[in-house]
Formats: C-alpha cells, structure tokens, sequence
C-alpha cells in the first residue's frame, strides 16, 4: 500500500512512518517543520531536525511542504491512504493566533481531503477530544479529581453530540475537519476515519512542551533539573495512549474492510493518570523530582478527561497494551540512547 503520511515529522507521524515502513508499505511524510515557532519556543537544530533525518536514515522520504498550501497538493503522486496528522496543537496557541490555526487544522485537512478523493484513497483523520465542548461533573477524591458519573469514572467520556460552544478556537478548528472528514466518507464515498484522540506520548517526541506533549515534557525537565509548571492542582486526570498502540489502531482501520467512522482513541480509565502521580512514576525510575510551580487554572482546563473507547475496541479489534508505567519506562530508555534531545 501506498501511504502519504502529513505531520511526519511529529510524535504521531514519525512513529506512523516507521510502523508502516516496517510493515512493507511505501511512506511518503510531508512536514513543514513549524511547531517550534507556532507554540513560540526556541529549540536546537538537533531537536527540531530530529526526526526528519530519522525519517532519512530509515529512508523514508519526507517533504518540508505546508498542507494549507493548495499548491503543494498538485505535485504529489497517487495514494491508496492518507494518514493526516499534520496540525496545530496548542490551545494557547489557537487563542493567541487563531488565524494560523485554522489555516492548518481546517483548511489543511480540506486540501488533503480534495487530495485523497482525487485518488479514492482512504483516509485517518487525527482529530481529538477537545472538540467536545468544556463539560463538567467531577469531584475531588483522594489525590484525584474523578468523575461523579459513575458510568464515565468506569467508562470514560463517549462518542457525544456537540451542539455547545466552549472549546476554544483549537477545538473548533479540529471540529470543522473533524465533520468534513465524515461529509468526504458520507457524500464522496471515501472511506475515513476520525480518531478523537487523548494524551497521547511515546517516544521520538523531541519537542514537548508544557502546552502539547506534557508528559515527555515532564520526563526532559525531570532529567534536565527544570522547574515544572503545572496550570491547576496537579491532580487532574487524563488518560495517556502509547503512540504505537494509537498506530494500531490506524492499521486496523487501514488494512481491514471497516466502514467509515468516528472513534475514542486513548488509554481509557485503565491507563489514565495525574499529572502527579506522572512525576511519581517519573521519581521511581530516575530518583529525581523537579520543582513543581503551581499557576491558575488555564481556560477550558478539565479536572478529568478519560474516553470510552469500548466501541473502539470492539469496532476495530483493538485495545491499548502499553501501561503508562511501562511506557514511561520506554521514553527514559529512548532518551538515555539519544542525549542531544534532552
């Protein structure tokens, strides 16, 4: 299979783009290398380069092209799947620059839809749980926020509606690909998928920061003796995917015959933590624990978020197998081979 992976040079993308690569399938990556300066962070070339030349040196190829440029669609040969994950992350970001991100998340996901039925090619979608609109209903209990519904505590948020606002202009950028992407499967026959996804992590993530990539983040500054800025008590809860458990899920949608849809995609309340209890196991494993600043809640800040992702297992023959203990584990070993990222 022939797969056009965007955003390739990212977390998701990278680990995507080797997935697939290893699986026998011909990857092409398309990044255009801007989330350092779109969350307003100085990096080293080392890092921001990084998984571009570890694209290269798998010999995946990888274009520094914009997917909200319409032009660049034009030069790219034919498909059978598009993995699009390139996007705008942050949600500082979106409210500080709401103009960009919408270029990026909705006008970006549009030219590679226009791409993908040029060619009749099945399409993943990465959108996320924040274009569900800011819901409430949890509790304090212990060192946790949890929520009051009983059915969500063991369950987690489902596959809602969404007729609210409050999700901020990132959520409401990812909600307009989000629905396109299903008009595409619905009206064009396409065959998609949207994956509204949780905190996802893992390896060959070589610039988290505080906004997007918080638990890597957490990891480097552990490591590095930064200060940690936590936005909140510390004690809200999300649920956190391995990333090469997220890639099976792609997979599965990709390679199998399963009709369009809309799924969950994150540990589930199984595999959730908080962001302290993060630094707990961060502790366990280095002996170090970096000073925490507390700071106010930021705007459309969750005490929980954890998805129901039943359907998604059942839908798709999958389920998460990396605990976040284990995957944790996995970024310090990752780190301690690969020291010009920290």
């Amino acid at each position: 299979m022939d797969i056009l992976v965007t955003g390739a040079a990212g977390l998701i993308g990278f680990n995507a783009c080797r997935y697939f690569h290893q699986q026998g399938h011909n990857v092409l990556g398309i990044d255009n290398l801007e989330r350092s300066s779109l969350l307003g962070h100085t990096v080293s070339e080392e890092r921001k380069f990084y998984n571009l030349h570890a694209l290269g040196r798998l010999g995946i190829s990888c274009l520094r092209w914009d997917v909200s440029d319409p032009n660049i669609w034009l030069d790219l040969p034919a498909t059978d799947a598009v993995v699009h994950l390139a996007g705008q992350c942050g949600v500082p970001t979106s409210i500080a620059n709401p103009r960009r991100d919408f270029e990026i998340n909705t006008i970006g996901t549009f030219n590679a839809l226009e791409y993908a039925r040029t060619f009749g090619a099945k399409f993943v979608y990465a959108s996320t749980n924040k274009v569900y609109p800011i819901h409430d209903g949890w509790h304090l209990e212990g060192k946790r926020w949890r929520w009051t519904d009983t059915r969500r505590h063991l369950s987690g948020f489902p596959v809602t509606a969404m007729d609210k606002s409050g999700r901020t202009p990132y959520g409401a950028s990812k909600m307009a690909g989000d629905v396109l992407v299903q008009e595409y499967g619905d009206i064009f026959g396409l065959r998609t998928a949207c994956f509204r996804m949780s905190c996802i992590y893992g390896p060959n993530q070589p610039l988290p920061t505080e906004e997007q990539g918080w638990a890597v983040h957490f990891i480097r500054a552990t490591l590095k003796g930064y200060e940690i800025t936590i936005f909140g008590d510390g004690m809200q809860v999300r649920d956190m995917l391995y990333v090469e458990d997220l890639v099976r899920a792609y997979e599965s949608f990709l390679v199998n015959d399963i009709k369009s849809g809309v799924w969950n995609i994150g540990g589930g309340p199984k595999f959730s933590l908080s962001l302290l209890e993060c630094l707990d196991i961060i502790e366990k494993y280095t002996g170090k624990r970096s000073p925490v600043k507390f700071e106010d809640w930021r705007p459309s800040d969750q005490r929980v978020y954890t998805s129901d992702i039943f359907e998604t297992s059942v839908g798709l023959k999958w389920h998460p197998i990396v605990c976040p203990e284990e995957g944790i584990r996995n970024i310090l070993e990752w780190m301690g081979s690969n020291p010009n990222v920290i």
